[in-house]
């Protein structure tokens, strides 16, 4: 239900001329919700003249779009206010340029020190960030829409520098308006960067002339698409080592050798919160597992030295018996841990059970490791971390029914527990019924269950599942479906507790920040 003030500010914006020639007599607390309803009514110059005019410090864009005044105090996801999607589309990325356009004007309004026109010169941060997502034309618009921004400044800015030299003015009796100081004057926009072999040049001429830029581009979240690391590794140092918390390197490929590199190259973010390391190159697997407890021991150095780390990704790269040695000297406790494909073993999951890492974690993946084989020290691992516990993938460990009725016990134990990625484990329908079996005491949090193909729709399989690269194509799609549905009506009596029910895996759903 639409709250008095969400229908009051849908009136306020049919006129928009009108509404921006009084924004200056509107209360700040009618900011969010005018700014919301603007933003759904695609009204761009009412959009650009509040961010001109914003009066807070901080114009965090996601935080309009996603929350409303009663989030506080309800969870319930039925009232319109609280959640605004963001669909990738033509008319998302003028909106996004009229906002911009708003801190460009707000700079310029500020510089040429018009007091009468902008009593409220206070934003300090524009935070767009949480808009890089996988569709590669969107990413690309945007990294190429924040360069721009940025460029557009750094010509005024360049200007403005020649107009504040002493031999270029005659004197401050001759000045309509007196620039202020650059202190003043900066506003940090803070975005997610997407590095890619087309915006390379951009990003790079851009963040080698940022610093002194009165629009300053700070980067939260780093990620990459490059096969090869090694010949933009330099532009690491351009970023603020401040403003960046995650370095998601996980669609890169490299070698153990290179890895102690990189990590060399990283340690100067002292703010890094969360690492993916790139995936290992499928030919250094051979030599990975043959790899010396030393080489571990210099990458667990390496990451000792990055203080706010909470959150660690490594992929494909062979750990038997040596997930010790990279854990154990660590100074803090990790709240994500992910080691998929790492074929972990028994003693590796017995020492992850016991270290210091497992009362605290969040967040734990362990796809594609034979988890089947080492059941026994999988599931002390389980009891240890059941009362933080929050996301956990075990996709395509192998995992009968047998095996999936031993630990269902241990999962009703994390209370917590809200994401379930059993994707690809050779499970039955009557498996998951169980498991999702309507009980008043168990998986009161669970929000999302990724499924995997049930083995009751395969027909004429061949004996060896699990050494069959496709799988699929003795599926029969309508069974897979009727059973799906049948999961998901099940649910429905749970009310507010149902749990989604997806044939997906869990890699892209869950974010660590979101957990914490």
């Amino acid at each position: 239900m639409y709250t008095l003030s969400f229908l009051s500010a849908q009136q306020l914006v049919k006129d928009e001329e009108a509404m921006c020639e009084m924004l200056e007599s509107v209360p700040c607390i009618v900011y969010d919700v005018l700014f919301k309803v603007a933003y759904r009514e695609n009204k761009t110059k009412l959009l650009c003249d509040m961010v001109m005019t914003w009066p807070y410090s901080q114009f965090k864009f996601q935080k309009l779009l996603q929350t409303c005044w009663c989030s506080s105090r309800s969870s319930s996801r039925n009232c319109q206010e609280c959640w605004e999607s963001l669909d990738y589309n033509e008319s998302t990325g003028n909106k996004i340029k009229a906002i911009i356009g708003g801190g460009l004007r707000y700079i310029w309004k500020v510089t040429m020190n018009n007091s009468q026109q902008l009593p409220r010169r206070i934003l300090k941060q524009m935070d767009m960030t949480g808009l890089v997502s996988s569709d590669t034309c969107w990413d690309r618009n945007l990294m190429i829409l924040w360069t721009h921004s940025i460029d557009a400044f750094r010509n005024y800015n360049s200007s403005q520098q020649q107009t504040d030299d002493p031999q270029n003015q005659r004197g401050d009796q001759m000045a309509e308006g007196s620039p202020v100081s650059t202190k003043e004057t900066h506003v940090a926009l803070l975005v997610d960067l997407q590095l890619t072999s087309f915006l390379w040049e951009f990003l790079k001429e851009i963040l080698e002339n940022n610093t002194n830029n009165y629009l300053h581009l700070k980067c939260r979240n780093f990620c990459t698409s490059y096969t090869f690391l090694r010949d933009y590794v330099k532009c690491f140092a351009l970023l603020d080592s401040l403003a960046i918390c995650r370095m998601d390197l996980r669609y890169s490929k490299i070698t153990l050798m290179d890895s102690k590199w990189l990590m060399s190259q990283l340690t100067t973010l002292q703010s890094l919160q969360s690492l993916f390391l790139p995936s290992f190159r499928i030919d250094e697997k051979k030599n990975a597992a043959l790899a010396q407890k030393t080489d571990i021991q210099i990458l667990a150095a390496e990451l000792g030295k990055l203080k706010h780390l909470r959150e660690l990704s490594i992929h494909c790269l062979c750990l038997s018996d040596l997930v010790e040695y990279l854990l154990r000297d660590l100074p803090y406790s990790l709240e994500s841990l992910q080691l998929s494909y790492c074929s972990l073993t028994e003693k590796d999951l017995s020492y992850m059970a016991q270290s210091h890492h497992s009362a605290h974690l969040i967040k734990l993946g362990l796809s594609g490791n034979r988890l089947k084989e080492q059941l026994d020290s999988f599931l002390k691992l389980l009891k240890s971390v059941s009362n933080s516990l929050k996301w956990l993938n075990i996709t395509k460990c192998g995992l009968n029914d047998i095996n999936f009725y031993e630990t269902s016990s241990y999962l009703y134990s994390c209370t917590n527990l809200s994401h379930l990625g059993l994707y690809g484990n050779p499970l039955s329908k009557r498996s998951l019924t169980a498991f999702l079996e309507p009980s008043p005491h168990k998986l009161l949090n669970m929000k999302i269950i990724s499924v995997p193909i049930f083995l009751d729709c395969y027909r004429n399989l061949p004996q060896h599942l699990s050494y069959l690269r496709t799988p699929e194509q003795y599926v029969e799609s309508s069974d897979f479906v009727s059973i799906l549905n049948e999961i998901k009506s099940t649910q429905l009596t749970r009310g507010d507790l149902a749990i989604a029910v997806t044939y997906d895996s869990l890699s892209d759903v869950g974010d660590y920040f979101d957990l914490r």
